[in-house]
């Protein structure tokens, strides 16, 4: 759905699918349009996309559920012929979430990197993310388009 918003804008702007995907997902968080993140809009996301990741509702991920998941890089990296890429990056973001190495994310892993992510991406330290500290520092959104565009 948020790819499927953003391809009619691609004709009108020189931003990437990749990068407007990014926007979408920050959108998405940001519900209220305060044209920035806190932390308790990235708990709520957290909490809605385990719950979106968990197919079969047994309270962890396991890589398979985690790649199935889609904030809507997915279709990108079939288009550009980077599925690879694409695997090779949902592969490493799940090892970096999977904390203790026993092949599930537990909401407590999931819960714990985020809040890693999210105050890493805090490049001025007000508790806050903009779009571009979200775009440019967040972990997820980073491995995802350096998959996609490497050379950007």
């Amino acid at each position: 759905a948020l790819v499927a918003a953003a391809t009619p804008m691609l004709a009108q702007t020189d931003k990437t699918e990749g990068r407007l995907t990014a926007e979408l997902t920050f959108a998405s968080i940001d519900e209220a349009g305060k044209g920035f993140i806190d932390m308790g809009d990235m708990e709520r996301f957290r909490e809605s996309v385990f719950l979106g990741m968990d197919y079969d509702d047994d309270a962890a991920v396991t890589y398979p559920e985690f790649a199935a998941w889609d904030p809507g890089f997915s279709h990108i990296a079939a288009q550009d012929n980077k599925l690879d890429a694409m695997t090779t990056a949902t592969k490493i973001v799940f090892s970096f979430w999977d904390r203790d190495g026993d092949g599930t994310i537990t909401r407590s892993e999931m819960r714990f990197v985020v809040a890693a992510d999210f105050r890493r991406a805090d490049i001025d330290d007000d508790a806050t993310l903009t779009e571009a500290e979200f775009i440019n520092g967040f972990a997820i959104i980073v491995a995802m388009r350096a998959a996609l565009r490497p050379d950007l």
